[in-house]
């Protein structure tokens, strides 16, 4: 009969049912695992059970906690959207990309670590910056529901910290495409989200390299347009090839050998140390210094 407040839930016990079930208890001490019928919501895992002077009182104190929690997750909000908002109109404002994950452990207190360190992970070079945004941070196994929340967001990846995934769950992810990592270590978890926010920042370009060449200067040549002087460093460039062109650590564009010339002859191919004059479909703003890579894909 005790009324009670635990967490943002309330209630007026009902019944004390035993861990195997069947026994009821009319009270119980410290350390006795009990189940709790009475309770009018779900309180996170490590929530106090707090018995209150009355039910009234507990279900003030609970509706109390529920605003303050509502107003934490507006305020949360609400610095965010002010912060996107400041960088659409501050000029030369870093494009902004995010991760999304969501994180299960076994307990609450370990996904909200989880969570707040993925959080405070960022990344940026020049001209973008990549964070994490935690759509879930909860206790418990992987579960349908999970699935269904990362399916909605494309590239959403599942943490599972020390806990699982039931068959409903993985049957879903399969189908959905959602991957679920498993991870025992803190360490290896935010390594993993680590390793994907660099790729996002620096994607690695996709075929098989072939060979490369430097821009040594550039040529303007009327009614052709720009021609990237050049000396092939390694490898092969082709006449038609599939071409990107690199600028220290970024890759400009990737197009296709338009034009190939070796002194005032167009060739088909050039080989490693052979100097050229390149010309590329859709690009002419070539520098001193840009890397043409040609690659093939597969």
């Amino acid at each position: 009969g005790d009324s009670f407040v635990a967490g943002e839930a309330s209630g007026k016990v009902r019944a004390l049912i035993g861990f195997d079930g069947k026994t009821r208890y009319k009270e119980v001490g410290p350390s006795t695992p009990i189940g709790v019928v009475g309770i009018n919501g779900v309180p996170e895992a490590g929530d106090l059970f707090v018995v209150a002077d009355d039910e009234q009182t507990a279900r003030e104190l609970a509706a109390s906690r529920v605003k303050i929690a509502r107003e934490r997750k507006a305020s949360r909000y609400q610095s965010g959207l002010m912060q996107s908002v400041a960088g659409i109109f501050a000029g030369g404002k870093k494009e902004r990309r995010e991760i999304c994950v969501v994180v299960k452990a076994d307990v609450q207190g370990s996904a909200e670590a989880l969570a707040r360190a993925l959080t405070e992970l960022t990344l940026e070079d020049d001209e973008a910056e990549v964070g994490i945004k935690v759509l879930i941070s909860e206790s418990g196994d992987v579960t349908k529901s999970d699935i269904a929340v990362a399916s909605v967001t494309p590239e959403t990846t599942v943490i599972a910290f020390n806990t699982g995934a039931n068959a409903a769950a993985m049957d879903d992810a399969r189908m959905l495409g959602v991957p679920i990592e498993y991870y025992s270590v803190v360490y290896d978890a935010i390594e993993s989200v680590e390793s994907r926010m660099q790729e996002i920042l620096s994607p690695t370009p996709e075929g098989e390299y072939v060979g490369s060449a430097i821009v040594q200067e550039v040529f303007n040549i009327g009614g052709t347009g720009n021609i990237a002087g050049s000396k092939c460093r390694d490898g092969i460039i082709k006449k038609g090839s599939n071409v990107r062109v690199m600028r220290g650590d970024k890759i400009l564009i990737e197009s296709k050998v338009r034009t190939l010339r070796n002194f005032k002859s167009e060739v088909d191919t050039i080989t490693t140390g052979d100097e050229c004059g390149i010309g590329l479909l859709v690009f002419e703003e070539f520098e001193v210094g840009d890397i043409i890579e040609s690659y093939v894909m597969k």
